[in-house]
């Protein structure tokens, strides 16, 4: 095998041995580098092994498909010396895990509503959290909880209204807008204050230049830097 190929398509060509490192770059341009586990020639799917991210005793595991890749290379070949078999994949585990990655995905893009602001959809995934995305839809403008409790713009505790004067319901998501609204205000504060902290230290900070004006001024010698 060629140390370098340029193309995910000539690199398919050829068979990746269990233990050679090999680097690519993905669909999302990011480049991924590891020791191959397996490879499927049919199916075009590397399996690398490749240091974590945030742990040195942990290692991330991905599953390529060489046909969305580009600049595959075999930075090193398996000296020979490769004698541990792979672990054997739990499939039902990365089923289970791909399940519920799309499943996340798809519960974001419920909440995606292009004529409303950021904020009404991060209020709409704080309610979804919940009640279960199953429970919660746009109707419009509006946030429909139980196909009973509607939420009209701007989405304050006085715009909850339950066509069944559920007042339970209508209580605990009133609640649930006031956290929501609070954290917001309290994070934005947070924010504002460690501003002002900074610029006032950076106001009671003396320059270098003043401190040499200082010392000039009285007649003091300055040090030299």
């Amino acid at each position: 095998m060629a140390a370098a190929t340029a193309t995910a398509g000539n690199a398919v060509n050829d068979c990746f041995s269990i233990g050679s490192t090999v680097m690519c770059t993905t669909c999302f341009n990011e480049e991924v580098e590891g020791e191959v586990l397996a490879f499927d020639h049919n199916t075009k799917m590397l399996i690398l092994k490749c240091r974590s991210k945030t742990t040195e005793e942990l290692s991330d595991i991905y599953a390529l498909n060489l046909s969305l890749c580009s600049n595959v290379q075999v930075i090193k070949e398996c000296n020979g010396n490769f004698v541990d078999d792979p672990q054997k994949l739990n499939l039902e585990q990365v089923k289970m895990r791909l399940r519920k990655t799309v499943e996340r995905r798809q519960d974001y893009l419920k909440s995606q509503n292009a004529d409303v602001s950021s904020e009404a959809q991060e209020l709409y995934r704080a309610i979804a959290k919940q009640y279960g995305y199953n429970e919660v839809s746009w109707q419009g403008l509006n946030i429909q909880i139980l196909n009973e409790v509607t939420i009209s713009p701007p989405y304050r505790v006085d715009n909850v209204v339950s066509s069944s004067n559920n007042e339970t319901s209508c209580n605990y998501i009133k609640r649930i807008i006031k956290q929501f609204f609070n954290s917001r205000t309290s994070g934005a504060q947070d924010s504002t204050s460690n501003a002002a902290a900074s610029t006032s230290s950076a106001s009671v900070s003396p320059t270098s230049s003043s401190l040499s004006s200082s010392n000039a001024a009285s007649g003091s010698p300055v040090p030299a830097n």
